[in-house]
């Protein structure tokens, strides 16, 4: 005759709730854009840029490798001599232009 041996369970362990974090409010309360983080959006030729900085270029056609370079506020985004106008344009850091700023613009 087998005898069943008592099985000693563990007490149950819940999960501890993690932290609100600073931002929470933030997001529920819709004070963040909606849509396309700045960073992530992505330009063509054509459109205005609308930040002075460095802008990462992809081409579509894949003849280049991804590259970065300064683009002024205000000026369109060039087409690409090999791909046309499937090439994009992504702001990687917003940096003014110099001459933009008041202390070192030109005197007129």
């Amino acid at each position: 005759m087998r005898t069943r041996m008592a099985v000693q369970r563990s007490p149950r362990v819940y999960p501890r709730p993690l932290p609100a974090r600073a931002d929470d409010h933030a997001r529920r309360s819709g004070r963040f854009r909606r849509g396309p983080h700045r960073a992530e959006r992505l330009f063509q030729p054509g459109d205005p840029v609308p930040e002075s900085g460095i802008y990462e270029i992809i081409h579509r056609a894949a003849h280049r490798a991804l590259h970065e370079a300064v683009m002024h506020a205000r000026d369109p985004f060039p087409v690409c001599d090999t791909c046309g106008a499937a090439v994009r344009f992504r702001l990687v850091r917003s940096a003014p232009y110099i001459f933009d700023d008041e202390d070192f613009a030109p005197e007129l």
